[in-house]
Order: C-alpha cells, then structure tokens, then sequence
C-alpha cells in the first residue's frame, strides 16, 4: 500500500467515523436522561438524507435546506417522544418494560416504507453540499482528498464539540444530567423531567439529520440504510462505552477507520471485521474501551 493510498484511506474513515459518532451520540444522550433507545436512529438519519437531497434537487439553496432539515428531524423527535415513548410511561404498569423497542422499531418500519413509496427502491445520490461536483478533490501534502469528506470532519467535530459543551457547561445539559442520576430528586430540585426527556429526544434527532445531511453526497442512498447505521452505531457507543461521551467519539473513529481499511483489503467482507472487533472487544471489556464499571449514572 502507498502512502497516498493511506492517507486517503485514513480520511474515508475518519470522515465515516465522524457519521457513525453523531448517529451514537443521538442514542447516546436519549440513553442517559431516559434508559431507552430510538431504535430508528439510523431511519431518522436516512429520512434527512432523502429530505436534503430532494431540496437540493429541487433547486432550494443548501444553507435554507439544512435549516428545513433540522426543523423536520426536530420535530419528529418531538412526535417520537410523544407517539411512542410518552404514552408507555402513562401504562407502565401494564407494559414490559421494553415496550419502547416495538414502538421506536415500529416507527422506523413506517420510515422506511414512506420513503419507499416516495423515492422507490434504487439508489440515490445526494448532491454535493460543499463543492460543485462529487469528485471535488483538494490536495494536502501532495495527497488527494476529497473535499467533501473533508467538510463532514470538520462539520462533525464542531457538532461534537457543541453538544459537549452544552451537555456540561449549560443550565439545560446539567439537567439532563440530574434527570439521569434521579427523576425524582431533579423533580424536587425544579428541573422540568417531562422537557427534559422531551429535549434529548429532540437532539437525539437533530444529531440523526445532520448525520443524514452530511452522509448524502458520500454513499448511496436507499430506503433500508438507515438499519445499517443504526446498528453500526450501537456497535460505536457499546465499544466507546455508552457512559462516555469521549469515548464514543474515539469508538467511532477506530470504527470507521478499521472499516475503511478492511474494505480496502477485503472488498467482499470488509464491512464484518470492525463487527467482529467490537464482538471481541465486548466480549474482554463488556462496558466498552472507555466505559466505566459502573455505566449507569444513576
């Protein structure tokens, strides 16, 4: 292998690591304030990249179709929680506990399926958001990369960075915190636990629509790639460790990086080896590379 081809590999990761990181950190922050999982992560994401691409198809402005995007995917974060999380807590006692699993799964079969009948079964491919072409590539070091991975590294990261600083340094993510250590107690304290919950589900979605906006123009796009994601991405958090927002971040580069390389070297079953890793790596450390003995902060 040359270096450029290593480079080059090295950025493809980075640049898919950075995707499965956000769509982690969705499930991520809905786990720690609530216990549950929006097991249409990855379906959520899927719709944001049909929704952008449509606009931009449609000849609506990039920056004006982002802003949609988040607007939608925010508000069905906001249906979600209330079509299928809310109404569980109102049966708790005469439903499993993991009831949400059939009801967040069941959203993502609809997802799925309207897109299905919308955009039909083949292939799509999503416009570039931040070049002209899809083959847009800058040099660095005299190596070629595209551009495009380029910007959702760097886009990826700011996001990462935001959501961190918001999760410890702000009124409403030291809520979400109290919420995950004791309902109750934060109920006692003043912390509104019904907006709270309502609000992680929300930025558990907002997080889906930028991963969907930002994967559009790197893979193509299919009504049934949003399991694919979701199931990568729960592959991310377990490895990083779910109580570890760092973690998971460094879990999804290791992911998409390892993936890269596997699929450079082995084209056919390149995409099962990071599974099989992060099998092992459970297997040896079952509270992920980065987690603590005790993940659950409460």
């Amino acid at each position: 292998m040359s270096l450029t081809n290593f480079f080059q590999l090295l950025i493809s990761g980075i640049a898919m690591g950075a995707i499965y990181t956000l769509t982690a950190k969705g499930l991520f922050i809905a786990h720690l304030a609530t216990h549950r999982l929006n097991f249409g992560q990855g379906d959520f994401m899927m719709v944001a990249a049909f929704l952008v691409m449509a606009f931009l198809v449609a000849g609506i402005h990039p920056v004006l179709a982002v802003i949609l995007v988040a607007a939608i995917l925010c508000l069905m974060g906001y249906l979600l929680e209330r079509i299928a999380i809310r109404p569980l807590d109102a049966l708790a006692d005469r439903t499993t506990p993991y009831a949400w699993i059939l009801t967040t799964a069941g959203v993502a079969l609809i997802l799925q399926n309207v897109v299905e009948l919308i955009w039909g079964k083949s292939a799509q491919y999503a416009p570039p958001l931040f070049s002209t072409t899809r083959d847009s590539v800058v040099s660095i070091f005299g190596v070629g990369v595209f551009l495009e991975e380029l910007a959702v590294i760097i886009v990826a990261f700011v996001v990462v960075v935001g959501l961190y600083w918001f999760l410890f340094k702000t009124r409403w993510g030291k809520g979400i915190y109290a919420v995950a250590f004791n309902p109750e107690a934060a109920n006692l304290l003043g912390v509104d636990v019904r907006g709270v919950i309502v609000l992680v589900f929300v930025i558990a979605s907002l997080l889906a629509g930028i991963a969907g906006v930002l994967i559009g123009p790197l893979v193509s796009l299919h009504p049934h790639i949003g399991l694919i994601f979701t199931i990568k991405a729960l592959a991310v958090a377990s490895l990083g460790g779910f109580s570890n927002p760092i973690g998971i971040l460094v879990g999804g580069i290791l992911f998409g990086v390892a993936e890269s390389f596997s699929n450079y070297w082995d084209s056919a079953f390149g995409d099962l080896y990071p599974l099989l890793f992060v099998l092992i790596s459970l297997a040896i450390k079952p509270t992920g590379l980065f987690g603590e003995v005790k993940a659950d902060v409460r």
